[in-house]
């Protein structure tokens, strides 16, 4: 089972230390989740292994529509990543690899082919890195 806070209060600094130590004790995967940041519900981009898989998750970074109401999934996704972007977790995936059996990389910018245009983007950048 794989665990994905949608509220900025589990990883603060009162209850963070505690949200991944409780996910350890009880062998649940924690997915790290890219997301635009400075709302209130922004989840930090923290990367941590808890169990015997890792999961990272990219939802894109488009702040004008992450909280907009009445929008379909695709409009609030709607967000290609740069390269640069992308390459700012390179270094966590793979930290996250020399911890872990398992590591799951999911593009949740699911508008047109964003996604699989990122997705390929990033398995090329870990396969530099010797994946």
């Amino acid at each position: 089972m794989a665990i994905e806070f949608r509220n900025s209060a589990w990883l603060n600094e009162q209850n963070g230390n505690k949200t991944i130590d409780f996910l350890q004790k009880n062998g649940l995967s924690f997915v790290c989740v890219d997301e635009p940041q400075g709302f209130k519900s922004s989840v930090p981009p923290v990367a941590e292994v808890t169990s015997s898989l890792a999961v990272v998750r990219f939802h894109g970074r488009n702040r004008e529509t992450w909280e907009k109401k009445g929008i379909t999934a695709a409009e609030r996704f709607n967000y290609l990543y740069s390269g640069n972007e992308l390459q700012e977790w390179i270094p966590k995936i793979n930290h996250l690899e020399t911890q872990t059996e398992q590591v799951y990389v999911l593009f949740d910018n699911c508008y047109q082919d964003e996604a699989v245009v990122n997705a390929r983007q990033v398995r090329e950048m870990l396969q530099k890195e010797g994946w």
